[in-house]
């Protein structure tokens, strides 16, 4: 590990080309900086950055080309830029993305999964797993098997604080997008970064990934064939997920309204700074005005009036710079919202006017 990125935090975005990992790292920033397409081919060739804040913490967060391609050529420059990032950004949020075909988790996102995760261990406190792309309307515990199934194939526990499920959005609306932005950090703000040493390099050959797609394949089936064994289990975990939400709901609704109170109180700062400009404005030119005067008597004094009144002008000339440095200053100033998590007993959201 590199000593200068000690106190440097990463966001790194990993998941299979086509899973939208650009398109999420967008919404994030909320704004377009790296480019994405809806397409099965990589248009990430290049790990890429950009620096976001999250919770007061400044983050690089990491956009990251897909590891699994046709050739081996491309597989292999996508681990280099997987190592690329890590060894820029040790300390960092994981998040992994997973995308629906036809309905379906694509077994290829469960291999390069289980590949970066033996190269690079993922730490539970700081690895987000998300489904993307999700149909508003899907099957009644729907949430809880996928928690059931992925535990299974990626062989670890997974928490419901530590899985999000994302519906498919219109990209043009900016209330869902705002809506998708304001879901993600409320489970990014769950999570601590961690170190993440590499173990071992990323093994994933060419013409192994059809046999550890069969794999997966094979594993997605016997859950299916065996699921209705496991109704317990998954009612557990929909009902914990579906509770997670209703709380992320109602946190999400205080926060909001939090914001608008605080939004207010900025725009009344505002009008204020505003009216004291204009007040300290009018001052000024009441100063110029006199100023102005007692130079034009200046003309027609003796030499003791004179000097008296040279004195007044000095007075007066330093007076209208210092209104001048107060307005400056005024105009200057904008009142700043601040949204940031505050720990405790639980973490939970506050926002100040500075």
């Amino acid at each position: 590990m590199a000593g200068d990125n000690n106190n440097q935090f990463g966001l790194i975005i990993l998941g299979n080309s086509g899973v939208g990992k650009s398109f999420l790292a967008n919404i994030l920033l909320g704004r377009e900086a790296f480019r994405h397409e809806f397409s099965a081919r990589s248009v990430t060739h290049r790990t890429e950055f950009q620096e976001i804040t999250i919770d007061d913490q400044d983050y690089a967060i990491f956009n990251i080309p897909g590891l699994i391609e046709a050739d081996q050529t491309r597989i292999d420059l996508n681990k280099r830029e997987i190592d690329r990032a890590f060894t820029l950004r040790p300390n960092s949020l994981i998040i992994y993305v997973f995308a629906l075909i036809n309905g379906r988790m694509h077994n290829k996102d469960a291999v390069a999964f289980n590949a970066i995760n033996k190269a690079y261990p993922l730490k539970v406190e700081s690895l987000l797993l998300v489904v993307n792309r999700l149909p508003v309307v899907r099957p009644k515990n729907y949430e809880g098997e996928t928690i059931l199934l992925l535990q299974d194939i990626l062989g670890r526990e997974i928490s419901e604080k530590r899985i999000c499920f994302l519906n498919h959005i219109n990209r043009d609306d900016i209330d869902e997008r705002a809506a998708l932005r304001n879901q993600l950090l409320s489970s990014i703000v769950e999570l601590s970064p961690r170190e993440h040493i590499k173990q071992q390099d990323i093994c994933l050959q060419a013409d192994e990934v059809a046999i550890l797609k069969e794999d997966i394949r094979k594993m997605i089936r016997q859950f299916e064939e065996n699921k209705l064994f496991f109704e317990n289990e998954i009612r557990e975990h929909q009902k914990r997920h579906e509770d997670l939400v209703m709380q992320q709901k109602a946190e999400s609704e205080r926060f909001q309204c939090i914001i608008e109170q605080q939004a207010k109180e900025a725009r009344e700062m505002e009008e204020k700074r505003v009216e004291q400009i204009r007040q300290m404005e009018e001052r000024l030119r009441h100063m110029q005005a006199e100023h102005q005067r007692q130079t034009t008597e200046l003309i027609n004094k003796s030499n003791a009036e004179a000097a008296s009144i040279r004195q007044l002008l000095l007075r007066s000339q330093q007076a209208q710079d210092q209104l001048r440095q107060q307005i400056a200053s005024l105009q200057n100033q904008q009142p700043q919202v601040i949204y940031r998590t505050q720990g405790g007993g639980g973490k939970r959201r506050g926002c100040v006017i500075s």
